[in-house]
């Protein structure tokens, strides 16, 4: 808004004058990332491979679901130990899916919410670093707090809900601070808690505490990330 003085002649701007704070990105319709592009791209391309390799026959799928599925208590299941003494599934999973249902889904939501949640970063190659490491870094908490509560329980868990659900948290922080945050992610909570309760009683396949897990790193470290990646 320009100043001007009694006789409606414009002002000079103030040089002491604060700049009007940038505004928030956008929840829906900002620009779309580029790097949420590729990893949707890599969700969809791995998933199609491991369905013409299991169709096929070939020994590809075995390898695919050797690196990339979470089995907990695996003595039980008798499955082979995965790659990285265990911990290849722990980030590998995001892009191993149940079925082009599990695939699209998954990354239909990481398009809707993970430009909005990769504005913030920036542009450039550091951005899309940061905002790579904090996606991962929520995969990386959904997967162990699966793991850590089915410690003794034979499970089998895929997909990148558990990443997703960190970037639905990043999205409300993105498009609106804290309060954004939690209009987004205390549904999401209290619906994958529920789904914990009933689980107890009538087994779900759902990967539940992945997604709390990954939820939580989500709330609690997207703006650590940001302050530490954001490139203007």
């Amino acid at each position: 808004m320009r100043e001007q003085d009694n006789d409606g002649r414009d002002l000079p701007p103030d040089p002491e004058a604060e700049p009007a704070a940038p505004p928030r990105a956008p929840f829906l319709g900002a620009g779309v990332s580029v790097t949420v592009l590729v990893m949707c791209a890599l969700i969809v391309a791995t998933h199609g491979v491991d369905v013409w390799a299991q169709a096929a026959g070939n020994v590809l799928h075995g390898y695919i679901m050797w690196a990339g599925a979470l089995v907990t208590a695996p003595q039980i299941m008798g499955a082979p130990e995965a790659p990285l003494g265990g911990l290849s599934p722990y980030v590998l999973h995001v892009f191993v899916h149940g079925g082009w249902w599990h695939a699209f889904l998954n990354a239909g939501a990481l398009l809707a919410f993970g430009s909005a949640a990769a504005a913030p970063f920036g542009r450039g190659m550091i951005a899309a670093a940061g905002f790579l490491a904090f996606y991962f870094t929520c995969a990386i908490a959904g997967a162990a707090l699966h793991a850590l509560l089915h410690i003794n329980e034979p499970t089998f868990m895929v997909g990148a809900s558990t990443a997703v659900s960190g970037v639905l948290a990043a999205a409300g922080w993105a498009s609106g601070g804290r309060a954004g945050m939690l209009r987004l992610a205390i549904p999401w909570l209290l619906i994958n808690v529920a789904i914990g309760v009933i689980d107890i009683f009538q087994p779900i396949p759902l990967a539940w505490a992945g997604h709390v897990g990954g939820l939580f790193a989500g709330m609690l470290l997207y703006p650590l990330f940001v302050r530490a990646f954001r490139r203007r």
